[in-house]
């Protein structure tokens, strides 16, 4: 899961968590536009890099839910 590009990593999450994008952006307390944005393509000129406390976050969210 450490080696998957952002835009992978928030793929999964929605998809294990069952949530949409205003779904995951409202659990990790992100604004919508941020999520949109990490979610373009990184040769996007809207594109912008997630910050790493928030890929840990969304690392540790995935995590807790499966050990659930």
């Amino acid at each position: 899961m450490d080696s998957l590009s952002q835009q992978d990593l928030l793929r999964l999450a929605m998809k294990e968590l069952n949530l949409t994008r205003e779904g995951i952006a409202a659990r990790i307390h992100a604004p919508l536009r941020s999520l949109n944005k990490w979610l373009l393509p990184e040769n996007s000129a809207d594109f912008r890099p997630m910050p790493d406390l928030g890929k840990a976050f969304v690392r540790d969210i995935i995590r807790w839910n499966r050990k659930s």
